[in-house]
C-alpha cells in the first residue's frame, strides 16, 4: 500500500462514526442510539456556522436585549415631562419588553431544554393534546385555546461528555423538531455571544397566534424570520 493510500485510509477512518450500541459509548452528537434507531444528526460547515451565530446576534441578542450575563435593568429618569426623558422611558419599556418576550420564545441550556421536551412528551403521551394541532405542540395549561409549539433545536456539538444531550436527538425526531448541529467550538461561541460561559442548546418557541397582542406578533415575526432562515442550512 503506497502513502497516498494509507494517507486515505486514515482520513476515512477518522471521518468515521461508529455506531453506539449504548449511551455510554457515544463519542459524538452526529450519531446517538435511541429506541427508533441511531439518529444521524449532520453538522452544518463552518462557513454557515459563523453566518448563524452572527445573525443570532444581530437580530436575536442585540435587537432582543437577549443575555444571560445580567438581566436589564431599569433607569430612572428624574424629568418625566422633559420630552427627551419621556422618549426615553418609553424606549426602555418597549426595551424591557422585548427583553422578557425572546425570554419566553428562546429556552437556553440543558435542563431548561430538557423540562420543556418532557414536558412536551408527557403531554403526548397522556393524551393531553388535541390531535388537530402539530406533534412538536403543547397546550398551555391557562387555556385549551392556547398552544405553544417549539421550532427549532440548535446544538453544539462540541459538548463534552455527548451523552450530556444525547437524549435531546431522539426528543426531537420524536416530535418532528428541526435540530441544526454547529460544529467546532460553537458552545463558548454561543456562551461569549450571550455573555456567559458555555451554551450547549438552544430551543425556540412560540406561542399561537392569537394569543399574542399586536407588539408580540411583530417580535414573534422577527424571530420566526431567523428560526427559518436556520431552517434552510440544515443539512
Amino acid at each position: 500500500m503506497s502513502s497516498s493510500q494509507k494517507t486515505t485510509l486514515k482520513k476515512r477512518k477518522k471521518n468515521t462514526i461508529l455506531i453506539p450500541k449504548s449511551l455510554a459509548d457515544i463519542e459524538s452528537l452526529e450519531l446517538v442510539p435511541s429506541p427508533v434507531g441511531p439518529i444521524r444528526t449532520l453538522a452544518v460547515s463552518a462557513v454557515d456556522k459563523s453566518i448563524i451565530i452572527e445573525r443570532f446576534v444581530n437580530e436575536i441578542v442585540q435587537k432582543f436585549h437577549f443575555s444571560l450575563s445580567q438581566p436589564m435593568k431599569r433607569q430612572r429618569f428624574t424629568n418625566t415631562k422633559c420630552p427627551q426623558d419621556a422618549k426615553n422611558s418609553h424606549r426602555q419599556d418597549i426595551e424591557l419588553k422585548m427583553a422578557e418576550f425572546s425570554k419566553s420564545r428562546i429556552i437556553v441550556g440543558t435542563n431548561s431544554c430538557t423540562r420543556l421536551l418532557e414536558k412536551l412528551y408527557s403531554s403526548k403521551s397522556e393524551g393531553k393534546n388535541n390531535e388537530s394541532i402539530q406533534e412538536s405542540s403543547i397546550i398551555d395549561p391557562s387555556s385549551s385555546h392556547i398552544y405553544w409549539t417549539v421550532s427549532l433545536c440548535i446544538l453544539s456539538r462540541d459538548v463534552r461528555p455527548a451523552t450530556i444531550l444525547s437524549h435531546i436527538p431522539y426528543l426531537c425526531h420524536l416530535f418532528n423538531i428541526p435540530v441544526l448541529l454547529l460544529p467546532g467550538k460553537a458552545s463558548l461561541e454561543l456562551g461569549a455571544a450571550l455573555g456567559t460561559k458555555k451554551v450547549s442548546i438552544v430551543l425556540f418557541q412560540t406561542k399561537s397566534q392569537s394569543a399574542m397582542e399586536d407588539p408580540e406578533k411583530k417580535w414573534q415575526q422577527q424571530i420566526d424570520s431567523y428560526v427559518d432562515f436556520v431552517k434552510k442550512k440544515i443539512p
